[in-house]
């Protein structure tokens, strides 16, 4: 069994997804996903995931190119196979926290349940998983745009689910890459370094985006429907300027959570 599971999105696009719910349940997503885009010139991943198996491998069987990173925030299950590129860049506001070995022991304990070990790689060792942090080599900007030769993207800042986070749009293809700003599931804004009303206001930023036509988020499914940033937008105002009722959760996350169907929407208590 594969540990990475690739799909073609369209052409020199590819999916490359890790079943995280297998292997941490609790914050209610199903796969963390990173995206592998191809250039004439050169090829990024957006997002490295969590680094259990070798993801430059399955690069390899794709494309030739040379390979970078591009991380839309810091977090470990983003990050976790950066050490294997020699390249890889971030925002500014995060270029000190992406170079810092992240606390994973709860992943550790949670790789310990029946249901982990059984979709884990075979020469994979939980006791030992770390993410080892490699500072990033390129610091981004709003606005940066990053050409592959005969394809760019454009980046946005997003901050609100992290201080740095950011987005990548391929305007001429319409596909967006929203990381943890934008997927359908449970969306969080209530963590340590996260601000609500700065996540509102990006949501809100990339619901006024012309000709958006697919959105790649950071975990669970591609959405293709129309008018969707626009309802996600919807959903996190109301959450954020009180007009929702939202419920406290005490538990592995803690936050006040507001639902919207499959969507819900995570603030502080």
């Amino acid at each position: 069994m594969n540990w990475h599971t690739t799909v073609q999105v369209e052409k020199n696009v590819y999916r490359i997804s890790e079943p995280f719910s297998a292997v941490e349940p609790r914050f209610g997503v199903t796969t963390v996903n990173t995206y592998l885009v191809i250039g004439q010139e050169r090829a990024v991943l957006i997002d490295s995931g969590m680094g259990i198996a070798n993801v430059a491998a399955e690069i390899g069987k794709i494309t030739n190119q040379p390979c970078s990173v591009l991380n839309t925030h810091y977090h470990w299950d983003h990050i976790g196979a950066n050490s294997l590129f020699s390249e890889s860049a971030i925002h500014e506001n995060e270029v000190e926290l992406v170079g810092q070995e992240p606390d994973v022991s709860f992943v550790r304990e949670a790789m310990q349940s029946s249901t982990a070990r059984a979709v884990l790689p075979s020469h994979f060792d939980p006791t030992e998983y770390r993410v080892v942090p490699k500072p990033a080599t390129h610091i981004l900007h709003n606005n940066d745009k990053i050409d592959l030769g005969n394809r760019v993207l454009r980046v946005l800042h997003t901050p609100g689910h992290s201080p740095g986070h950011v987005v990548y749009l391929d305007e001429a293809s319409g596909i967006l890459f929203t990381g943890d700003t934008a997927y359908i599931g449970p969306l969080y804004a209530c963590f340590e370094r996260s601000n609500p009303v700065d996540f509102a206001q990006s949501v809100k930023r990339l619901s006024r985006l012309p000709s958006v036509r697919m959105i790649c988020p950071g975990h669970n499914d591609l959405i293709t429907a129309q008018g969707w940033l626009n309802e996600l937008a919807e959903c996190v105002a109301a959450a954020v300027n009180g007009k929702a009722a939202g419920q406290l959760r005490e538990g592995f996350v803690v936050g006040q959570e507001f639902r919207f169907g499959a969507l819900s929407v995570w603030l502080p208590q």
